[in-house]
């Protein structure tokens, strides 16, 4: 026994002194160095490229098995200019000899120093690398017979690498096709040891320049990674990812991006997770927490995301992003949202939502079906809005959430001829391309609106929209002590837009309304509105000429302001019978107890017969016509005396009692001009003359000899 490990000693002795022979005989004897013109030949004969090898290529046996190697540099493919493809200043790799014996590979830091990589795209689609990746290929076999599998060797039974060293890097891409060129420079990536089983220190820098668009970005990474090979599971401390950013499609600003999460991905299981997600750009901050599955098949996602309280005006402005002009400065100063997420490749759901906007608060649900058509679901409400304070300030010499007045003669817009330039053409008023591809289920509820200066509570929004056909409903509980309920349809699926619209409005007070809409509360009265109209076109004046329907209105207990109707006809009077002009007195308006009428639109005309006006002194009939494309008017209200104006600021006009006395309303819709028929003021003035006449010859003739009940007969006729 003594003699064979006599014998196993003498063989470890002469295995040792064999290493130690190699390990100083083999750097002595073998230089590296004496192998690059063999080295640049076999690069020129497998890629046809120049290879120069400029420094020293250094190795080492033990206890480190390593390469380290000096400047080389590979030029670029032909035509594709005189800068190299592919450059390296230094690297370095090492490896441990004696844990190799255990199966353990065990490595230093791989190092790479001044990486320099010019990929290019020519304009005919050719790259410069295409050379290489034909060089690369395997030739056609000789045999067709599958070959046998080599035997697979003994696995390592442990993988350790202490870091890896990227330094000085420079990617370049130039595309010819596109006019795109962007650099990564100063790319620097450093982690430290990467053993099995545990996280690794990671930190990835660089800079990118870019000339299409114009943009400077610098970008840094860093976390803490574990990669478990045999369970596909990788997982990253502390990620973070920062961004700063300028150019010219950022306006000249710098941007700065922040984004922090810890992500677990399982690729076995397909899963993915991002806890304590905060994403932070400028004023904005995004944070949640989400989940995924099916990444790599069907990938799906659900979570809830938060976006912090933030000034959108603000961030507008810091941006140098354009900033809708409002009539109220201090909207869009806060803004907030919560949401619950779910979503596909294909769609997306946000639940519980809950959007802040200054202050109002929006509730509700919203889904997208089938992102290449979307199909778009919801039900919102949003407690109150004062939509005034989001328009555009008023023009001048208009009250704010007013709608401007009408010119006293606007001219009717002219449709171009065709063929004619489209220059100076009105604006098309229906996007009928999107409106045709809508796809749109929803219900949209409103606590309190006020929208140009109009309240109205507990508003309902119902919107349907498919294949060109949009249906939009609405209903008011609470409006202006009546309620109101309406349909618009917009019709797309031609070749010309068809609107339709049907309004009912029940119990509604005229004159706070008209008080809030237009500034002056022209009518008053209780009353009820009907309209179902129909027009086509897409410009404001083909649809007003096309328009056509049926209009009614029935009002009670009001007045209709700016004309005294008994005022015009006493001043009239007394200028037929030659007398002075009584002054005028009380109110500028015409009271009545009952006020109702129909009309008829046809081709933006409308047509009005049976307007009917009841007090306690008048009857008024009225009919005409109001041309609502040229903004015109010419109607007349026939006046009947049914009682005495005595009282009324001017003396009691008997004669005129009973007599239809014609009152004509013409000119523009803003500011019609009232005026008396003179004729047949002049007409009745003779008429009663005349009886007056006749009148007296008879009493003359009768006398005192008449019956009373003859007497009282006689004064009526002829009164």
């Amino acid at each position: 026994m003594g003699k064979l490990f006599k014998i196993l000693a003498a063989l470890v002795g002469v295995v040792l002194l064999l290493v130690v022979a190699a390990v100083i005989i083999i750097p002595l004897v073998v230089d590296p160095n004496d192998y690059k013109d063999e080295i640049v030949t076999k690069v020129k004969e497998a890629t046809g490229r120049d290879l120069k090898i400029q420094g020293d290529i250094g190795l080492s046996v033990f206890p480190w098995l390593g390469v380290e190697l000096g400047a080389i540099e590979l030029s670029n493919a032909k035509g594709f200019g005189d800068a190299p493809f592919a450059a390296v200043t230094e690297a370095a790799v090492r490896i441990k000899i004696m844990p190799l014996l255990d199966k353990r590979l065990e490595a230093d830091t791989v190092t790479l120093k001044g990486l320099r990589l010019n990929l290019a795209k020519a304009k005919d689609g050719s790259t410069n690398w295409d050379d290489l990746a034909a060089a690369g290929k395997p030739a056609e076999p000789v045999s067709r017979k599958k070959p046998e599998p080599a035997p697979a060797g003994a696995p390592l039974a442990a993988l350790a690498i202490g870091g890896v060293e990227i330094s000085d890097a420079r990617l370049s891409w130039k595309d010819e096709t596109s006019g795109q060129h962007f650099v990564v420079d100063q790319l620097k990536l450093e982690t430290g040891a990467l053993v099995p089983g545990r996280p690794v220190n990671l930190e990835l820098a660089f800079l990118v320049e870019s000339k299409e668009p114009a943009l400077q970005a610098k970008l840094r990474l860093t976390g803490s990674p574990l990669l478990d090979m045999d369970k596909q599971q990788l997982s990253i401390e502390k990620l973070l990812l920062e961004l700063s950013a300028e150019g010219e499609m950022l306006q000249g600003e710098p941007l700065e991006v922040q984004l922090e999460s810890g992500v677990a991905m399982d690729l076995g299981a397909q899963t993915l997770s991002l806890g304590g997600l905060r994403l932070t750009v400028s004023e904005l901050v995004v944070s949640g927490d989400l989940k995924g599955s099916s990444i790599m098949e069907s990938p799906a996602f659900s979570g809830d995301l938060k976006v912090a309280e933030f000034n959108l005006r603000k961030l507008l402005e810091d941006r140098k992003l354009p900033v809708p002009e409002t009539a109220d400065a201090n909207v869009l100063t806060k803004v907030a949202l919560t949401t619950g997420l779910k979503a596909t490749d294909k769609d997306a759901v946000l639940s519980n939502l809950q959007f802040t906007l200054d202050d109002s608060t929006l509730k509700g649900n919203l889904s997208v079906k089938d992102f290449a058509k979307p199909a778009i679901g919801f039900k919102l409400a949003v407690d109150a809005i004062d939509l005034d304070r989001y328009l555009p300030p008023p023009a001048e010499g208009e009250e704010a959430g007013q709608p401007a007045k009408a010119a006293a003669s606007k001219p009717a817009a002219k449709t171009p001829a065709k063929g004619a330039a489209t220059a100076g053409a009105e604006p098309e008023l229906l996007p009928v391309e999107t409106l045709r591809q809508l796809n749109l289920d929803g219900v949209f509820a409103i606590g309190q609106l006020t929208v140009k200066k109009l309240q109205a509570k507990d508003l309902e929004v119902t919107v349907k929209a498919r294949d060109g056909h949009v249906q939009v409903g609405k209903r008011i509980k609470h409006f202006y002590e009546g309620n109101l309920q309406g349909q618009a349809v917009i019709d797309v699926r031609g070749k010309t837009p068809v609107l339709t619209v049907e309004e009912n409005l029940m119990g509604v007070q005229a004159g706070p309304l008209l008080k809030d809409y237009m500034g002056e509360d022209k009518m008053t009265g209780e009353g009820r509105f009907q309209a179902k109209l129909k027009t086509r076109g897409n410009t404001d004046s083909v649809l007003r000429k096309n328009l056509g329907g049926d209009l009614s209105l029935r009002f009670e207990n009001g007045a209709v302001k700016g004309i005294n109707v008994a005022q015009v006809i006493r001043e009239n009077w007394a200028k037929v019978k030659g007398q002075p002009v009584p002054a005028a007195s009380g109110p500028q308006q015409t009271d009545f107890s009952e006020l109702s009428g129909t009309a008829k639109i046809t081709k933006g005309v409308l047509d009005n017969r049976d307007l009917m006006a009841k007090s306690p002194l008048l009857r008024i009939d009225g009919k005409g016509q109001v041309d609502l494309v040229k903004e015109m008017m010419d109607y007349t209200l026939t006046t009947t005396l049914v009682g005495s104006l005595e009282g009324q600021g001017g003396q009691e006009m008997t004669d005129l009692k009973g007599a239809p006395i014609p009152v004509r309303l013409a000119g523009p819709l803003a500011d019609p001009k009232p005026s008396v028929n003179m004729e047949e003021l002049a007409t009745r003035l003779a008429k009663t003359k005349a009886k007056e006449k006749v009148g007296e010859k008879i009493q003359e003739k009768l006398g005192d000899k008449a019956p009373p009940q003859l007497q009282d007969a006689l004064k009526g006729l002829f009164r």
